[in-house]
């Protein structure tokens, strides 16, 4: 490896992982990059640089620094088992952590990318928004989840940066820490983001061009890919006791959730972590897609 190219390694935090270590690869300029998404345990039989920069510097820092970022040894990690240049490297290494974020959102944290430059550095990883205290998370990696980040990064990077804003933005919204605030504001960004109306906003009508212009293009909201959502929505919704679209969202927005979440179930609390969760993911692949057709 020569001082031309680099390695990196991302972390993630809080999230289901099985032991089984897989491999995906990405091309960025027509060159492969592999990907290994391993534990700490499958760490040590890697070979040099790897061995040493995780096991006597990532490893032993953050042992030493665990009241402040997440535990090594608890984390998945992502490491490029061949090169990329160092020209490629800010785009690759911020776009890559962004599609990770976009798949594995919180409370799952991703961290920031740490490098080894042949003589030159080598870079531990970073977080930002830890808390020692948080859920627990749902989310799982594998290898066929993994395939949306490399989907994700495939659609996004021939693209200028600048439109990554809007997903940056979504990724700020569900690092809130408050899942009812939280779901005010993501449909408060499906309203705005999709209305093509001048003045007023109609929730339901944007959340369904959403739906047939950006989530499954072309199709109605009769077809099963948008019928689905819609019908899980109102589901989740007539659960907590709201029967239209908007009207979870006016309980929250107009504070009378707090008379009322003291008296929510278990069930009920349930069908609002998973709206939180159904609007991220179908946000995340309108957006994905709202680029790629602009």
């Amino acid at each position: 490896m020569d001082g031309n190219n680099r390695l990196g390694i991302w972390l993630i935090d809080n999230i289901v992982f099985s032991g089984n270590e897989f491999e995906k690869e990405i091309i960025i300029n027509n060159e492969k990059i592999k990907l290994l998404i391993t534990d700490y345990v499958q760490t040590k039989k890697l070979e040099e640089p790897f061995h040493d920069w995780i096991h006597n510097k990532i490893i032993k820092v953050g042992m030493t620094y665990s009241n402040n970022a997440p535990l090594p040894i608890n984390s998945v990690f992502v490491i490029t088992k061949t090169t990329y240049k160092n020209k490629d490297s800010n785009l690759f290494t911020g776009l890559l952590k962004l599609c990770l974020r976009l798949v594995y959102y919180p409370p799952t944290l991703i961290s920031h990318t740490a490098e080894y430059i042949p003589n030159a550095a080598i870079t531990l990883p970073s977080w930002d928004g830890w808390r020692s205290s948080k859920p627990s998370a749902k989310n799982s990696i594998n290898s066929e989840n993994f395939d949306l980040v490399i989907d994700y990064f495939n659609l996004l990077y021939p693209l200028n940066k600048s439109i990554f804003n809007s997903l940056e933005e979504l990724m700020q919204i569900s690092a809130i820490n408050d899942v009812l605030y939280k779901l005010m504001l993501l449909w408060s960004f499906i309203e705005g983001f999709w209305n093509e109306n001048e003045g007023d906003s109609r929730l339901d009508k944007s959340l369904l061009n959403m739906l047939t212009k950006d989530y499954a293009p072309d199709k109605t909201k009769r077809d099963p890919e948008i019928n689905t959502i819609r019908q899980k929505i109102l589901k989740q919704n007539e659960l907590i006791g709201a029967k239209k679209y908007s009207e979870l969202r006016n309980i929250i927005a107009h504070g009378s959730f707090l008379s009322k979440q003291d008296g929510w179930t278990k069930e009920q609390w349930s069908a609002i972590y998973e709206q939180r969760n159904l609007l991220i993911e179908t946000l995340t692949k309108s957006l994905v897609n709202k680029r790629k057709r602009v």
